[in-house]
């Protein structure tokens, strides 16, 4: 059977609308895009939880969004809120609402608020959110953490060669003229590269936006992520962190989706939407297929290669036992702490060679400089 990326699902059953909505003019928030300030990941976990308390105490939707609408300072996420507290007072759920505004409420928050209304059991869901968007966000801490302080050094490396060539070199030139024969092959080569840098720097720099641009039209071209995605997955100093972070996001949205009553093509789906790696997009999609055509959730698991062996035991008896939910959230909390662990290991292992990489090429600059200078005294003794 072919697969097809973008099924279309039945959605879970709505309450009865209170009230019409009115229609919206073309000036509304139907239209609003984030312009100025960004609503920052933080800004929407911290809705959330106040959200979640709020309904847990008692407080009525309309009068909790507009509290926090009147606690929030970024006049963004301002007129949001505002958006969604008119649109509930009109009648409409809490879940629709969020609808008009996918840049800042993606699938899965979606698909959960609409599950958690219709089970009643709204509170518990934003609660799960909150756990949700931490983990997620502080995976992503993790990660520029352990790439900032490396290519920090790369920088600083790129600039201090810059500055030798253009800045340092030019004034030992004078020295080395008509003697060249004697210097060594990197002294020759740190002169040549810097006559050239001098005379035709502007081609240099052309070259350099050249070729961030192609690498972005390479990255956001088709064969671009197919290559990347498959490097993430295939290389070995990449695919072994690559392939937990996918499986542990993957498993945690599905088994917060499905402990929340959303029905499995329906998690399915919106766990596709959420996951980056085309590769595991398609595992994804093997899976709704299989499902669809009534075979067990599990028996995907098995045939993929890139999934965990420990992973594809503990799904199997997850649905066996039919406890296929706990197990996915328990799985992704140990894989969570694999990957922190992982992440540290990574870190620690790149700096020093950011380190010996950076000091090498400064001990060659310098002893092109620096030895050619002691072979031109001991000549002229």
């Amino acid at each position: 059977m072919a697969i097809t990326v973008n099924q279309k699902i039945s959605h879970i059953p709505s309450k009865p609308v209170r009230a019409t909505p009115k229609k919206r003019s073309k000036g509304s928030l139907a239209q609003y895009r984030l312009f100025g300030k960004s609503i920052k990941t933080k800004e929407v976990i911290f809705f959330t939880s106040q959200l979640s308390l709020m309904l847990e105490i008692g407080t009525p939707l309309k009068n909790a969004l507009e509290a926090i609408r009147n606690q929030t300072q970024n006049t963004d996420f301002k007129k949001v809120i505002q958006s969604l507290h008119r649109d509930v007072e009109e009648g409409q759920q809490l879940s629709d609402a969020m609808k008009r505004h996918p840049q800042v409420f993606n699938n899965v928050y979606k698909s959960m608020v609409k599950a958690g209304e219709t089970g009643g059991f709204l509170h518990e869901i934003l609660n799960r959110m909150v756990e949700m968007q931490e983990k997620r966000q502080a995976l992503l801490t993790q990660l520029r953490s352990a790439l900032t302080y490396p290519m920090f050094l790369c920088g600083l490396g790129f600039l201090v060669v810059i500055f030798v060539l253009v800045g340092v070199l030019p004034k030992f030139t004078a020295f080395f003229e008509g003697k060249e024969h004697i210097l060594p092959f990197t002294t020759r080569f740190l002169m040549a590269a810097s006559a050239s840098l001098r005379a035709h720097w502007w081609i240099y720099l052309i070259g350099f936006v050249g070729c961030i641009f192609g690498l972005m039209l390479f990255k956001n071209s088709e064969r671009g992520q197919i290559i990347i995605d498959w490097s993430f997955i295939k290389l070995p100093l990449l695919s072994r962190l690559s392939n937990k972070v996918n499986t542990c996001s993957m498993l945690r949205t599905l088994g917060h989706l499905m402990e929340s009553a959303v029905p499995i093509l329906q998690a399915l789906d919106v766990t596709c939407d959420t996951i980056k790696n085309r590769y595991f997009k398609h595992f994804i999609q093997r899976i709704q297929d299989h499902v669809r055509e009534g075979g067990k959730f599990a028996q995907p698991f098995s045939e993929y290669p890139f999934i965990l062996d420990s992973v594809k035991q503990m799904v199997a008896t997850g649905e066996e036992v039919g406890n296929l939910p706990e197990v996915m959230l328990r799985l992704a909390k140990f894989y969570d702490a694999e990957v922190d662990h992982e992440l540290k290991n990574f870190a620690t292992m790149i700096e020093p060679i950011a380190l010996v990489v950076m000091g090498a090429m400064v001990g060659v600059i310098v002893s092109s400089v620096v030895l050619p200078m002691f072979k031109l005294a001991q000549a002229l003794h």
